[in-house]
């Protein structure tokens, strides 16, 4: 038995060896000089490989009809390329053309990536990304199908929403927007170290930051407060200039079991290293202007290639007075270089932004405010090649971020003789009056810091008549903040009894570190059904996520039914850890008056309070999670080329602040004035006060929702009698979400029970939303490749737009001023006085899209010699500008104006 045991093993090895052939190329440009550093993609396992210093490549293949490749270069256009297996042990040349618009075909939208990471990816190129004439991510990421174009605007915070997005509760769009992984270079960037935020405790997801007041925009009018800080949701999409970026994926389906942190979706960012010339850009529209420098050198064949890029952006809001700016400078420094059988990458990374306001000449108090985020951080990429069956590559990935934030703001106050808690104390103790005159400040310093670490390798087998192409790897995050923290002069509060708190300074040096680990196992494999294809991905991935362990399978599969048509299928479980703000919130101090007493001045005087020193532990939050399914089918032809995606996505555990009921029963106190002393003295009455509500918050897993939609995609190839292409995308989305909680409401006028008794709060069942969504884009592109000119006219057609509240409008119990709770019965909702205690009127529940509206844009791009491009960018081309004016049962109007004036942006660049 043991020698058939052996036997059996010996064949099945002598097969896997037979099965393997190798497959061999030179990357060259079309001078014929070879092109080291290039990217070579074998596109059956998505895995990437990188040429040598004379441009030369190979890689293990397995038995299988064709061999498909992609390629790509710093400058060149991508290349993709299929090859029948007996032509495997013939050194391929490959010829990458100069990126240009005299190139037969450009790519300047974003389009559906066959050959990405999951069935649905879309993909945008360089050419997308400079027609585009981006000042950062955030202009790439409004052209994605589903997004509506938005005319530029740098001052205010942008993050990234997907399926799911878009309801009227900012809770529901802080948790889609965290589980968005951005990655860049395959190194994810991580706000989970991010803690500019008084403290989740004091003010809940949204009431936590600090804000900078209203300023004047001359493009959209007068602006309201906003907040710059992303504590509790993703990056900040201002931060990243695209203009040494080469390629965006952006995953909106199931991500390969790879990737961790992607509960609704990630957005891959592929940089290239190369000899390249000196690239020089510029843009500007109205009071922003954007520019960036980069080159590409090949050092020697010893060193390497070095590649730097440098971008600055400034946006002012108003020009007139110039009170409210956005300032962003950036460099990177990579170094690329081949050891034999080692292939490594060096990256080096400092950002700066600063959202600044300063004083207005007619503002009476004076009010500034600064937030800066300033990022060093340092990545290494080592591809080491192994050459084993299992183990056919090694790649060791390794980054650091070090970064300062401040958040900073401050006013003028004149309230005159205050009474203020300073202590960090609890109990009942004197605190102080003084003169309130001055000039308050409130600062937030961080210092977070976070690091990662991944190995992975890669393998091929062949068992049977399937060949299977397998990854599998670890990985390791760490978050931390060594930040001051919350800086704040007890002598001069900024906040005076805001909700009974008063903010104390605290430091962030004292909170722990969080860390995560990850397993992944991933199986590319295809199974021949007769004359069809199924090509799957299949993969697990295990994380421990704040302790808690999770199995999450991934898979995506195609079906290759014949020529034109291809099915697929995917299906995915993901989590995302919560961040340090989330998990370790800052103390929350309550405050509560038990005698203020003075006479006109500072001594005598008499302030005695009750603090109570609250500290939660959010430490035992469990990971958000995400399920999904999708299915979709692709038909290609001649003349048209279309794709369809369905989906259903359910996220559950979402992080939502509750807010915490407390109840105080204070003692009474008598007080007079000692005559000989000339000082307040007192005693307790022996009788009691009491005090409370809904003060502090504390973050639960209590968020749900649920999402269908569909993706449509229509696209023609250039007609060449009028050098024109078209193409629709259609997105429908329908979300409905709710969370675990009852809604508590504080009456803005008091309400009386009796001639004695009052509510102090009344109480609404859980919020429950939903949302609708039905927008398509036609583009078309007209080309003119001899003379290097591109037109792309664009329409959004916005045709379904709807919010609703499906809760429950009658409250269902209430707090007396005693606090004590109550519930109320269904006759009780509907008599005095909760029946006029409604949280909204009927017509307030929806709020929706009144009509079908567009919106018109349109770019051209022309060059000259292929060194010189002229660039220009209009919003809104044709001035349409909706407009309805509804007045509703409370009084309030509400006023659709969705499209603003049109915007221009005028750019070039240079080659030298």
């Amino acid at each position: 038995m043991k020698k058939e045991l052996m036997a059996s093993v010996l064949c099945g090895m002598a097969v896997m060896a037979n099965a393997q052939e190798r497959f061999y190329g030179t990357v060259k440009d079309e001078q014929g000089l070879a092109l080291p550093f290039a990217s070579v993609t074998l596109l059956h396992s998505n895995t990437s490989y990188m040429t040598d210093r004379l441009g030369n490549f190979d890689f293990d293949i397995q038995a299988r009809d064709s061999i498909r490749i992609k390629v790509a270069y710093l400058g060149k256009q991508t290349l993709q390329r299929s090859y029948p297996v007996y032509q495997s042990k013939v050194r391929h040349n490959i010829v990458l053309r100069d990126l240009s618009l005299t190139l037969e075909e450009v790519n300047i939208l974003p389009d559906i990536n066959d050959n990405g990471h999951s069935n649905s990816s879309i993909q945008i190129d360089k050419q997308a990304i400079d027609q585009l004439q981006a000042f950062s991510l955030v202009d790439v990421m409004n052209a994605l199908p589903g997004k509506k174009t938005l005319p530029l605007d740098l001052n205010s915070l942008s993050t990234l929403t997907l399926r799911g997005g878009g309801l009227a509760l900012g809770a529901f769009d802080i948790n889609n927007s965290q589980g968005i992984a951005i990655i860049m270079d395959d190194m994810r960037i991580s706000n989970d170290a991010n803690l500019q935020t008084r403290g989740l405790s004091r003010g809940g997801l949204s009431g936590s930051t600090l804000t900078m007041n209203g300023y004047r925009d001359s493009y959209f009018g007068t602006q309201e407060s906003k907040s710059y800080d992303t504590p509790f949701q993703g990056i900040d999409l201002r931060d990243i200039p695209v203009n040494n970026i080469e390629k965006i994926e952006v995953i909106q389906g199931i991500a390969p079991a790879r990737y961790g942190e992607v509960t609704n979706g990630a957005v891959l960012i592929d940089r290239q290293a190369g000899r390249s010339p000196y690239v020089a850009s510029f843009n500007i529209n109205g009071g922003s202007t954007s520019s960036s420098l980069s080159k590409g050198f090949l050092l020697s064949p010893k060193w390497g290639a070095l590649n730097f890029s440098s971008n600055w952006t400034y946006s002012n809001a108003d020009p007139k007075d110039k009170v409210k700016s956005f300032h962003r400078y950036s460099q990177s420094l990579m170094w690329t270089n081949v050891f034999g059988k080692i292939k490594n990458t060096v990256s080096l990374d400092y950002s700066g932004r600063n959202d600044n306001k300063r004083q207005d000449p007619d503002d009476i108090t004076l009010r500034t405010s600064k937030f800066t985020n300033n990022k060093f951080s340092l990545n290494n990429r080592m591809g080491i090649k192994i050459g084993q069956q299992w183990m056919k590559n090694l790649q060791i990935n390794t980054s650091i971020s070090l970064g300062k934030q401040e958040s900073y703001s401050s006013y003028a106050v004149n309230r005159g003789l205050t009474p203020i808690a300073y202590l960090d104390t609890m109990g009942i103790y004197e605190g102080k009056y003084v003169l309130l005159s001055t000039m308050t400040e409130e600062l937030i310093i961080g210092k977070p810091i976070t690091a990662s670490a991944s190995v992975s390798s890669n393998g091929q087998v062949q068992l049977g008549t399937v060949g299977h192409n397998f990854s599998y790897g670890a990985g390791f995050n760490y978050s931390n903040n060594g930040g001051q923290g919350v800086i704040s002069d007890p002598e001069r509060p900024r906040l005076v009894g805001y909700n009974q708190q008063n903010l104390r300074p605290y430091s962030f040096e004292h909170i722990p570190a969080a860390k995560n680990w990850s397993l992944y196992l991933e199986d590319q494999f295809d199974l021949n059904l007769g004359r069809r294809t199924l090509s799957n991905n299949l993969g697990v991935r295990y994380d421990i996520q704040n302790g808690y362990g999770t199995i999450q399978p991934r898979f995506n599969s195609q079906l290759q039914w014949n020529k034109r048509w291809t099915f697929t299928g995917a299906l995915g479980i993901a989590t995302k850890a919560p961040s340090l703000a989330q998990l370790y919130p800052g103390p929350t101090f309550i405050d509560y008056d038990l005698i203020t007493a003075s006479t006109g001045g500072l001594d005598p005087s008499l302030y005695l309070l009750y603090t109570d020193k609250i500290q939660i532990d959010n430490s035992k939050l469990k990971p958000s999670k995400s399920f999904q399914v999708e299915f979709g089918a692709t038909r290609k032809s001649r003349w048209v080329n279309t794709s369809i995606y369905a989906y259903y996505k359910k996220n559950s555990d979402g992080f939502y602040a509750m807010s915490n009921l407390r109840r105080y029963e204070l003692p009474k106190y008598s007080y007079w004035l000692n005559q000989t002393t000339n000082k307040f003295e007192y005693a307790p009455t022996g009788e009691t006060i009491v005090n409370g509500g809904f003060i502090d918050h504390q973050l639960t897993n209590g968020l749900v929702s649920e999402s269908y939609g569909f993706e449509w995609y229509l696209s023609t190839p250039k007609i060449p009698v009028i050098a024109t292409s078209f193409s629709l995308n259609t997105s429908y989305n329908y979300t409905k979400a709710k969370n675990a909680i009852n809604e508590a409401f504080n009456p803005e006028q008091r309400t009386y029970l009796d001639e004695v008794r009052y509510l102090k709060t009344v109480y609404y069942e859980p919020l429950r939303l939903s949302a609708k969504s039905l927008l398509s884009k036609l583009n078309t592109v007209t080309h003119f490749s001899r003379i290097g000119f591109v037109i792309n006219l664009s329409l959004d057609i916005n045709i379904l737009g709807d919010n609703q509240t499906l809760s429950s409008l009658t409250p269902i119990a209430y707090l007396d001023d005693d606090i004590r709770f109550h519930t109320l019965t269904a006759a009780e909702a509907q008599g005095a006085p909760f029946n006029t205690l409604n949280k909204q009127t009927k017509d307030s529940k929806t709020e929706n899209t009144p009509f079908v509206y567009t919106t018109m844009n349109m770019g051209f791009e022309k060059e000259i010699r292929k060194n010189f491009k002229i660039n220009m960018r209009v919003y809104n081309l044709l001035d349409l500008r909706p407009y309805q004016l509804v007045t509703l049962d409370n009084g309030t109007d509400r006023i659709f104006d969705p499209n603003h004036k049109p915007s221009l942006t005028i750019g070039t660049s240079i080659k030298f």
